[in-house]
């Protein structure tokens, strides 16, 4: 596949795009977390190239992208900058961050399907690096946070759309449509993604499961603060606030019934 000078402008662009969105975001969790500058810049580059090191490395040709073009790591530090330096946080941020999560997913499961057409793979291979360059990012930082990546308990905010958005450009670039196949691409994820958040409940291939609720909702519900499974970063910061102001006879009667719930909800699950 060859490719003109506006296709590979409008990649250069939609990676740029979603390494500063990632790194931002990145940023932001590790203020959270109260991390050095070193843990922070850690977590936002690992945030925003991960998924282009394990893409680049599958390929096997030659240095990563990030490693070649200043123009990735000068982004990522933007990004990261933007998140050190500004106040981030409250429902306002917590809203742009779903969006700016989704659009990264588009863009990038874009930058990796491009990838593996100018190596010339077939559309199979094709798909996995978009959801490995899409995905790779997170999934990064939630291990090296000790988490259980968001990868395994939301693939359809994340692994869905990258796949819808990797064959959009597939069939096009069949008819010649590069460039255009990309901005539909692009474009497509982050609808498919939005599309299933508010709604992927009313179908039965996107039904939510039944699995164990984090610990912040249990200790949430036990001091009656209000948390959103949607907003897990902002839920456990509210319920940090709770914990912190209560007293010890509070924390005593949370537990109560933090245990009374989580009895009951085995004993539920089981019959």
């Amino acid at each position: 596949m060859e490719t003109s000078d506006t296709v590979g402008n409008l990649y250069f662009v939609l990676e740029y795009t979603g390494v500063l969105l990632a790194a931002t975001v990145g940023g932001t969790v590790a203020k959270r977390m109260n991390f050095d500058i070193v843990g922070f810049a850690f977590i936002a580059y690992i945030s925003s190239l991960s998924g282009g090191f394990m893409r680049d490395a599958i390929l096997n040709d030659g240095p990563a992208a990030a490693l070649t073009n200043p123009g990735y790591l000068i982004t990522a530090t933007v990004g990261a900058a933007i998140a050190y330096t500004v106040n981030l946080h409250g429902r306002l941020w917590e809203r742009f961050r779903f969006y700016a999560d989704v659009v990264t997913i588009g863009v990038w499961a874009v930058a990796g399907t491009l990838k593996g057409l100018l190596a010339d793979l077939n559309w199979v291979p094709c798909l996995l690096l978009a959801v490995i360059t899409a995905t790779g990012g997170t999934l990064a930082r939630d291990i090296v946070l000790r988490r259980v990546p968001s990868l395994f308990t939301s693939q359809k905010m994340t692994v869905f759309p990258a796949i819808i958005s990797s064959a959009i450009l597939l069939v096009m670039n069949h008819f010649d449509l590069v460039r255009e196949g990309m901005l539909a691409a692009a474009i497509a994820a982050p609808i498919f993604a939005i599309a299933v958040y508010y709604g992927g409940d009313r179908i039965a291939f996107f039904q939510t499961r039944h699995t164990e609720r984090p610990l912040e909702q249990k200790i949430g519900d036990a001091l009656g603060v209000s948390t959103d499974s949607k907003h897990p970063e902002q839920s456990g910061e509210d319920v940090t606030r709770a914990l912190e102001g209560a007293s010890d006879q509070e924390l005593i009667k949370a537990l109560r019934i933090m245990l009374q719930n989580e009895v009951q909800e085995r004993t539920e699950t089981k019959t």
